[in-house]
């Protein structure tokens, strides 16, 4: 019997549906940290091409049941094996929290897409109201505890070691050299989602009074990121349980 996702179904039927929309669906794709399967299998069943021209790879083969779907093992922390634009797509559902070097991993990503290729991820978010008053209480961000250094760990939550906001895995996007980053939510978190309501008013304010002293102290960078600290207290950063990005490689 096939297993489960380990992330929320909606997230995977969404990374399935933002394929289908940029017209990726039926190209070459890649599902990084593919874990027991999950994508690759909902993929195979959406696709008209079914397992032609997709791959999948993780650290651990042992739980991948992917209906026939090639399967390479690997540390993407260590790069990805396979050759440079390789790919229409990649998808990686909470993968990159796992990542020691997450923006290494980003710019092997670009590497194995084809020009004008789509990244589609999604993290855990660590931005959302309830986690920013888990941290101010506890000194840990919401589902990020004390992160585990034994192997075994490695895919659970004392494995999430990369804690990123939104405005660092942007900046990460844009060293990369993607473009057309967004930002988009899974899944609401009513908690999060009741406390991002309640300071609104404030948050609000305080991202007006952070922009208005850059743009005062420094013009360029004010262009550079005002949308970015925009997106940093936006209702997808206050109030999704993941972040799901998607970017192109120029």
């Amino acid at each position: 019997m096939s297993a489960g996702p380990a992330s929320h179904r909606v997230t995977n039927e969404l990374v399935v549906a933002l394929l289908r929309d940029a017209g990726k669906l039926d190209g070459d794709i890649l599902d990084m940290g593919a874990g027991s399967g999950f994508l690759t299998r909902l993929l195979v069943k959406s696709r008209a091409r079914s397992t032609a021209g997709l791959a999948a790879c993780d650290i651990d083969e042992k739980p991948f049941s992917g209906d026939g779907v090639p399967f390479t093992r690997c540390n993407v922390d260590e790069g990805l094996p396979y050759p440079d634009a390789s790919f229409d797509a990649v998808a990686a559902i909470e993968v990159m929290e796992h990542t020691r070097s997450s923006y290494r991993v980003l710019g092997e990503i670009a590497r194995v897409l084809k020009p004008g290729g789509m990244l589609i991820f999604s993290v855990p978010n660590v931005g959302h109201m309830l986690s920013r008053f888990s941290f101010a209480a506890s000194g840990h961000y919401h589902m990020f505890p004390s992160p585990s250094t034994k192997p075994e760990n490695a895919g659970r939550l004392c494995g999430h070691v990369a804690p990123l906001p939104v405005q660092y895995w942007h900046y990460g996007l844009r060293s990369a050299g993607f473009s057309n980053i967004v930002l988009r939510q899974d899944r609401i978190k009513k908690s999060a989602a009741g406390l991002a309501v309640l300071f609104w008013p404030a948050l609000k304010l305080s991202t007006a009074l952070h922009l208005r002293a850059l743009r005062r102290r420094e013009l360029p960078l004010y262009e550079e990121t005002a949308d970015v600290a925009r997106a940093a207290n936006s209702w997808p950063a206050l109030a999704s349980r993941s972040l799901v990005f998607s970017a192109q490689r120029p």
